[in-house]
């Protein structure tokens, strides 16, 4: 039975946890009294409790993130009521800055900061009978002196799941609304070390890598080496997903993602607002016509699968302002368009603007935004809602031939968007609906509200429903 465990709640089964991988890696001779134990927060926490508790350990180490904390409450209270002499050890962003709640109450010891650099002494002393200090604030680290986590990775999470690379930790960027901003040290691992860890990957048969650097053209040079790597290991059905600021893509960078074949890279491009003052406001200048121009590069010439960003709820942003920017980026075709609510993370500076915007947030995860002075609840909840049934449709192509033209030749996509989500809401509501309910509503909407001919809605919706192969035959609504 292991003595410790290092457990990871994740948002899903796809994904794994790096920052698990890398308390073990970094466990020294401890590592032989370690296993590593991911859950999602699909689970229920008398489940995840009781399945921890099933291995008898002396501790348990585990991450808080936005996405689990609720989870991790449960799952800690438990894990506390039935052993309560038990070691738990937190980390991660949720709890490093929230470190008076009940949650941190209920821990043995919070982790603030890199966790590699005290978890091996801290389970020693736990292991050892020693008290744990309630908090412990880890020093920053140089990246080429700790153990890379790469060899936790099974072959498993190399045939079902995304496997998460780091080449650097730190952002030069100050946005307010991101706890990034809190770190602007920008330290990067040595590709000498990382591209032979790479290379086994590869060699185990790794296909899909996300890169977790805050901005992947921070540094064009390092970008690109790594980038000639991957070119040079290059075969059929990889994929390598990287987060890029839009504005900022060097000439050198540029030569490097044109070489790549079409739809192998994945690129979340963080645009957040199309204005320039607001952008100013919360810390993150830039030119919107190096935006729109670095965007059309990415889709149009590297032809990348882009998904990029708006966030809704920002201060100062009002909707005549957001609505243009949502039309802005629909006209330039991203793969997927996402519009985010801004969320109160803790830590993060936007807290500076709460008072003079009256900005105010839900009081639990996600702690996202509920009306601002330009916005109000009524307003933000339409945006969820528009949001939603973006993602659902729009996103997912489920019908991408059909679905372009509910805002074709209109004043304005997204109020185009917004009046057939509107009508999808108050007959299929805001979450899940099936194929072919979505089908009726779009040949309703196109036939009576765009006014298109029956017969070619007909075809268009028909030919999308077949597009997969998986479906041989159509709703009789469909047929001529």
């Amino acid at each position: 039975m292991p003595a410790i465990l290092l457990t990871a709640i994740n948002a899903r089964f796809s994904h794994t946890s790096l920052g698990i991988r890398y308390l073990y890696a970094n466990l020294g001779e401890l590592q032989q009294e370690a296993s590593i134990r991911e859950f999602t927060i699909q689970e229920n926490a008398p489940d995840i409790a009781t399945t921890l508790l099933a291995d008898s350990p002396e501790i348990v180490a585990m991450g808080v993130y936005i996405w689990n904390r609720t989870l991790v409450e449960s799952v800690v209270s438990l894990l506390r009521r039935r052993v309560p002499h038990l070691v738990i050890i937190l980390g991660g962003p949720e709890i490093a800055y929230d470190t008076n709640s009940r949650l941190a109450e209920q821990a043995s010891c919070v982790v603030v900061g890199e966790g590699e650099a005290v978890i091996q002494e801290l389970c020693q002393q736990a292991l050892d009978g020693s008290p744990l200090s309630t908090i412990v604030v880890a020093p920053s680290l140089q990246l080429n002196t700790i153990e890379l986590p790469y060899s936790g990775y099974s072959d498993s999470d190399l045939a079902n799941r995304v496997l998460y690379i780091e080449t650097s930790r730190g952002c030069p960027y100050q946005c307010e609304y991101c706890i990034s901003a809190l770190d602007d040290n920008v330290r990067y691992i040595s590709l000498d070390r990382l591209l032979p860890v790479i290379a086994t990957l590869l060699e185990r048969g790794a296909t899909r890598f996300k890169f977790v650097d805050r901005s992947f053209n921070i540094n064009p040079q390092h970008g690109c080496e790594l980038l000639e790597f991957f070119l040079k290991h290059w075969r059929d059905g990889m994929q390598l997903h990287l987060e890029m600021t839009p504005d900022k893509i060097a000439s050198q960078l540029r030569e490097c993602l044109l070489k790549f074949p079409p739809g192998a890279l994945h690129i979340e491009a963080g645009v957040q607002t199309f204005n320039e003052e607001i952008a100013a406001l919360v810390q993150r200048p830039m030119r919107i016509h190096l935006v729109e121009e670095g965007l059309r590069f990415l889709i149009k010439d590297a032809k990348a699968d882009v998904h990029a960003d708006l966030i809704a709820g920002l201060p100062g942003e009002t909707p005549d302002s957001f609505e243009a920017g949502i039309n802005r980026l629909i006209a330039l075709a991203p793969s997927e368009l996402q519009v985010g609510i801004l969320k109160r993370l803790n830590g993060a500076p936007i807290e500076r603007h709460i008072e003079s915007h009256k900005m105010k947030f839900r009081e639990t995860p996600p702690y996202d935004i509920m009306s601002t002075h330009h916005m109000d609840a009524e307003y933000i909840d339409s945006i969820q809602r528009f949001a939603k049934h973006w993602e659902r449709i729009v996103n997912r192509q489920l019908f991408p031939t059909a679905v372009p033209h509910i805002w074709q030749n209109q004043p304005s996509a997204f109020r185009a968007f917004d009046a057939f989500s509107r009508n999808v809401e108050s007959t299929l509501g805001r979450h899940s609906f099936g194929l072919v309910e979505l089908a009726h509503e779009l040949l309703t909407f196109l036939i009576g509200k765009r006014n298109l001919p029956a017969s070619e809605v007909r075809r268009m919706l028909r030919e999308d429903y077949l597009a997969n192969g998986r479906r041989i035959s159509v709703p009789a609504f469909l047929r001529d």
